[in-house]
């Protein structure tokens, strides 16, 4: 485990699927973030959305809709519909506010996800799952503090903060008190060595989903 200070030194690169590559910014300070563990030692690396994304999102948001509007009508006569411009300012705004709620961080020991948070060194159970569209692991800690939908692709967005994650993951699941199952092994790329092996069963159903 990295000094809970400092975060030194690093873990070495974790395995991927998401392949981005924002890293924690260095020329200002996150927006309003929620309260932290602090107790756990300070935020290390952290992933906010600029107000220049969300304005982004919201504009495109605006574009798409004001494009099917003029499909659907056959031209432009829902300019003059009122409950249109309503639509066209309601959706765009909420895809605004929803895109600043993206918050991530993580200390040597704890990752949060919005305002939830768990100590990733003492993870009793770590569970891959579909969230509509989105890709997800939900996370529990032996204090009972819950991550019920972390976007895989918010998590490994910011490579020096899924390192520190995905350290603290392998730290619990070979302590031999993780439930994981060989579903999330795989797409976390966790050796079956680590930890208690997945049973018979669980290997099964994992082959034949595969295959």
């Amino acid at each position: 485990m990295p000094d809970p200070i400092t975060g030194e030194p690093r873990p070495p690169r974790a395995p991927r699927i998401h392949h981005g590559t924002d890293h924690t910014p260095t020329d200002r300070h996150p927006r309003n973030p929620p309260k932290a563990p602090d107790h756990l030692g300070p935020t290390l690396e952290w992933l906010q959305p600029t107000l220049r994304d969300q304005y982004g999102d919201a504009a495109m948001l605006a574009g798409l809709l004001a494009v099917f509007g003029t499909i659907s009508a056959g031209g432009f006569s829902w300019v003059l519909e009122w409950w249109a411009w309503g639509l066209l300012a309601f959706f765009p705004w909420m895809m605004f506010r929803a895109s600043g709620n993206h918050w991530a961080a993580v200390g040597a020991g704890w990752v949060q996800w919005r305002s939830s948070w768990v100590d990733t060194y003492q993870l009793t159970r770590i569970q891959f799952s579909a969230d509509g569209y989105s890709r997800v692991l939900r996370l529990k800690d032996a204090l009972g503090n819950e991550i019920h939908s972390f976007k895989i692709s918010e998590i490994q967005r910011n490579p020096d903060l899924w390192d520190l994650v995905y350290n603290g993951i392998l730290h619990s699941v070979a302590s031999g008190n993780c439930d994981i199952d060989a579903k999330t092994r795989h797409i976390l790329k966790i050796p079956y060595e680590l930890g208690p092996r997945p049973t018979r069963s669980e290997r099964i159903r994992e082959r034949r989903r595969r295959g």
